[in-house]
């Protein structure tokens, strides 16, 4: 079960696609047909919305599809929920997926900063990565005790891409495509 949301968490925050209805009540208070249109309409937003979340992640950061599709869920509108919602999985991607580049910071020669990209910009990430050594794996250096240790980075979450590409922009194109799928499904709905 997924963690609820606080008033102050840092969890990202997901997109909520409302359907047209205030209340549940009003919502099956109204004919079948407008409930199936309007379902229908909720949920090809969703799925519609989603796929251009994981396009859009996708090239902003340079990580593979696949891996953004993953983390991106739909929860679907029924007949007794008028609503859709996206969430984002916060697991980190693996840094096999991502695109990143390396940057040497020390004289040594033996460290380099790991950098990835949002909003058109470098972003610096935790980790670092051996230029010297064979595999170029991306590592972290954590303390367990008294011992350091040094083991493989797990990657990183798509929060930070989330909250770029999720604003009020988006929530407009949303709306605006939510009204017109819903005209064009009732329209089909009353013809049938």
């Amino acid at each position: 079960m997924a963690r609820k949301r606080g008033k102050n968490s840092r969890l990202p925050k997901g997109v909520a696609i409302e359907g047209l209805t205030e209340s549940l009540a009003e919502f099956k208070a109204l004919p079948a047909a407008t409930r199936r249109a309007m379902t229908s309409a909720i949920n090809e937003q969703a799925s519609a919305t989603r796929k251009q979340l994981i396009d859009d992640i996708s090239a902003d950061g340079k990580v593979r599809p696949t891996a953004v599709r993953s983390r991106i869920t739909v929860e679907k509108a029924s007949k007794d929920k008028p609503s859709a919602s996206l969430t984002l999985s916060r697991s980190p991607v693996p840094f096999k997926f991502w695109q990143y580049s390396t940057e040497v910071e020390d004289g040594t020669g033996t460290r380099a900063s790991i950098w990835i990209r949002k909003g058109g910009q470098r972003m610096r990430v935790y980790g670092f990565v051996n230029p010297k050594g064979g595999s170029k794996t991306p590592l972290v250096r954590f303390r367990k005790g008294s011992q350091r240790r040094l083991t493989r980075a797990n990657g990183w979450t798509l929060k930070n891409h989330w909250n770029h590409q999720v604003n009020g922009e988006l929530r407009k194109q949303i709306a605006f495509d939510l009204q017109q799928r819903f005209l064009a499904r009732l329209a089909k709905e009353r013809a049938t």
